[in-house]
């Protein structure tokens, strides 16, 4: 039996991660948990939306963010060798 909660599909209680449709989801998905003022680096962005459901690589975040957020969307800022990433 299958049930969902969430937007997670559960299959007798092991919880799936559930995959971003487009790039626009993944967009929101990434500015929705980060609050304004906030910086945050990859590895907790990452932890953030995992805890909200979604199947998500640090790599592939970071990566993701670069190509399609930095400027745009995001500003970045390096303290001692990490990139913290904060709403723009």
């Amino acid at each position: 039996m299958i049930a969902t909660t969430q937007g997670c599909k559960t299959k007798q209680g092991v919880k799936e991660l559930r995959k971003f449709g487009n790039t626009a989801n993944k967009v929101k998905a990434i500015l929705s948990v980060m609050r304004k003022g906030e910086k945050l680096k990859c590895k907790d962005i990452t932890r953030r939306l995992r805890s909200k459901g979604y199947d998500a690589d640090e790599g592939n975040i970071n990566m993701f963010i670069y190509h399609y957020m930095l400027y745009k969307y995001l500003a970045r800022e390096r303290i001692n060798g990490v990139n913290y990433y904060y709403p723009t």
